[in-house]
This record gives C-alpha cells, sequence and structure tokens, in this order.
C-alpha cells in the first residue's frame, strides 16, 4: 500500500517541478525581444483584462490581501514544519516545507507570466523632439514652462505654507484625471486598458521603506502609497499606470508617467511633473549653453515652486527609517528582470551631456519631451 505521505511529497514535488520549468520556460522566452513583444501584446494583453475587470469590483487592494494571506500561510506552514522536524515527523515536515515552496512559487509564476517578458520588449514610441534646437531658443522654450508654472501658482491651486499642495485629497478623482491624461498614449504598444488604483492600508510601511507604489500586473492594479507628499501623486498615480498598460522597465514607466502629466489638461497634473523634472530645463538655460546676457531674459518663478520641491525632499528625507531596505529589494528585484542599472534605472533618460566638440547640449529624452510640447502646441 502506497504512503500516503510520501505519495503528497512527490505529488508537490512534481507541482514545484512544473512551476520551475514554468519559470524557466518563460525567463527564456524573454531573451528574445521580438518573442517579448508578441507574448505581451498577445497572451498578456487577452488574458490580463479579466482580472482587471475583477479587480474594479473590489474597493481594497487584492494585492494586499493576497500578499498578508500567503504571509500567513507561510509562517504557519514554517511553524508546522519546525514542529514536525522537532518531533522527528520527517515526512510530514517536509511535506510543510514543499507545501510552502508550492505558495511562493505560484504567485511567482503568475507574475512572471503577466509581465516578465515586458521588460525586454521594443524601446517605448513616445515622441521625442528629434530635430536640432538650438541654444538661441532655450529662453523661450524656458520661458513658456516657467510662465505656465506661475500661472497655475496664480491661479489654479492653493499651497500650504511649506509648499505643499492644499487641498482635500480624493484618490478616485485624481485618478480619474491621471486615467483621462493617459489616453493621449494611443499607440498600439500599450495595452488599451488601464489598470486600478488602490490606496494601500500599508501606506505607513511603504512610506519608511521609501516606495511611492507598486503595480501587481496579475491583478491589474497599481497600488498607491496614500502617504506621498500631494504634490507627487499625479506623476506616482501615472507611472503605476503605466506597468498596467505593459510598460514594466521603469525609466520607460518614468517617462510615461512625465509626458502624460505634461500634457494633461489638468494644472495639478502639469505641477507634479514640473516639481519633479523642470531642473532640466534650468540646467539647459545654465551659463554652459547660454550667455550671461541671454539670462538676463530668464522669467522668475513664483518662489512657492521652490518651496514645494524643498518640501518633496525633506519629506522623504524624514522618513527614510527603512530606506536602505527598500532599495535594496528593489534593486534586486530590477536587476533580476534583466535591468542591469537596477534602481538607477529610474533616472534614465534624465541624462544631460555636453558634446566635448562643440560644447553644446546634447538633449536629455526628458528635455526632448518638453522640446515635442513646445513645438507642438
Amino acid at each position: 500500500m502506497i504512503n500516503m505521505k510520501i505519495f503528497t511529497a512527490f505529488r508537490r514535488i512534481v507541482y514545484i517541478g512544473l512551476l520551475v520549468a514554468a519559470l524557466w520556460y518563460l525567463n527564456s522566452l524573454k531573451a528574445n525581444p521580438a518573442t517579448a513583444e508578441e507574448w505581451t501584446r498577445g497572451y498578456v494583453r487577452m488574458i490580463v483584462q479579466y482580472p482587471i475587470m475583477a479587480s474594479a469590483y473590489v474597493p481594497i487592494s487584492i494585492t494586499e490581501i493576497a500578499a498578508v494571506l500567503i504571509a500567513i500561510v507561510l509562517l504557519i506552514l514554517v511553524v508546522q514544519f519546525l514542529v514536525n522536524l522537532f518531533k522527528g515527523r520527517g515526512v510530514k515536515a517536509i511535506n510543510k516545507l514543499l507545501l510552502a515552496g508550492v505558495f511562493v512559487l505560484v504567485p511567482v509564476t503568475l507574475y512572471f507570466f503577466s509581465c516578465q517578458l515586458a521588460y525586454n520588449r521594443e524601446d517605448i514610441p513616445l515622441p521625442f523632439h528629434q530635430d536640432p534646437v538650438a541654444s538661441s531658443e532655450f529662453v523661450d522654450i524656458y520661458n513658456y514652462y516657467a510662465d505656465d508654472i506661475n500661472n497655475i501658482i496664480a491661479n489654479d491651486l492653493e499651497f500650504e505654507a511649506n509648499g505643499e499642495i492644499k487641498s482635500d485629497f480624493d484618490l478616485a478623482t485624481l485618478t480619474d484625471e491621471v486615467i483621462a491624461a493617459h489616453s493621449i498614449a494611443d499607440d498600439d504598444y500599450y495595452h488599451p486598458f488601464v489598470g486600478n488604483v488602490k490606496g494601500m492600508l500599508s501606506s505607513p510601511l511603504f512610506t519608511e521603506l521609501q516606495i511611492t507604489g507598486l503595480a501587481f500586473a496579475p491583478f491589474g492594479e497599481a497600488n498607491i502609497n496614500t502617504l506621498n507628499t500631494k504634490i507627487g501623486l499625479p506623476l506616482t498615480i501615472a507611472h503605476e499606470l503605466a506597468h498596467t498598460r505593459g510598460v514594466m522597465r521603469e525609466d520607460d514607466a518614468s517617462q510615461l508617467a512625465f509626458y502624460v502629466c505634461l500634457n494633461s489638461d489638468s494644472p495639478y497634473l502639469r505641477y507634479s511633473a514640473y516639481a519633479a523634472t523642470f531642473y532640466q530645463l534650468e540646467v539647459m538655460v545654465s551659463e554652459t549653453y547660454i550667455s550671461a546676457a541671454e539670462r538676463e531674459n530668464l522669467h522668475p518663478i513664483d518662489t512657492t515652486f521652490n518651496l514645494s520641491r524643498n518640501y518633496v525632499n525633506s519629506y522623504w528625507a524624514e522618513h527614510d527609517l527603512l530606506g536602505d531596505i527598500g532599495d535594496k529589494i528593489n534593486d534586486l528585484y530590477i536587476k533580476s528582470s534583466g535591468i542591469e542599472d537596477g534602481t538607477d534605472s529610474y533616472n534614465g533618460g534624465t541624462q544631460i551631456e555636453t558634446d566635448p566638440v562643440t560644447l553644446e547640449l546634447v538633449p536629455s529624452l526628458y528635455q526632448k519631451l518638453y522640446f515635442e510640447k513646445y513645438y507642438r502646441v
């Protein structure tokens, strides 16, 4: 007669083997960009839309619920493993350990299926301005955006004394504005649907980890740290929604988030984009690239803007209890996805360079997106 405990162990070993094989197969597919693109636009787009629709009926984060349940089950299984091991029940102890392995590998496999291949997709099709821009135009470009910042401060938003935006926080209304802004990215490269935005109950923990949000593709959820600054929230939501649309590389998601917020009709979204990236234009009009005489024509910006940027920096400096841990976890995950730069990839596209021969500006990708809007409108 077959020992049921041994049979159960064998069965769980088979499950683990199948899950590991699936992970290996998915990872091998990712190596080919054409396959990664076809997989993301085909299988993932076809299947993930259904959990996204289901998630919309749940007002809280399914990702958080699943994470808590998995953590509780794993804790129970580890305790049972140790108890059985201590009592000399070797086969039973191994069964508990194998079951824990299954509980870990199932969500990991689902995650790999839904988004890992997207890390090796084609380049994101943002409309970066390609034509050369003469330095004689830098002041006009800077002033165009400086005037918009001043207008937003004077007419559209209210601010606390420290530069934070003064408003009643409404995640649902803000989410609608960000989703509307995402409509500008209508290329077939992106999933035609966007995920559901959920505020995280674990926001206090994620604040100390210095993590503003995370997207879990199997549920199509953009999970948002609601303790983020109000200034940073629109850009964070736009970034996490980019992930739900099949944009997994962090630099691509950040560039898409900036692009949709910069081009939004919402002053709030544009201000969020400016607060994070306007230094790109400030460098452009430094004395490195234009003369002191030209700099005299720069429009002054309301002092509230610097207060806002300083507030964001000081806020996160004050919430850094677990920042190193959060960075290491995120860095490890990104590198495991095939992005060698790890968390440094968040800054992809921000590099501002100088031509060594002409000493002229070599525009960054963010500057090119600023140029694109300036010349288009």
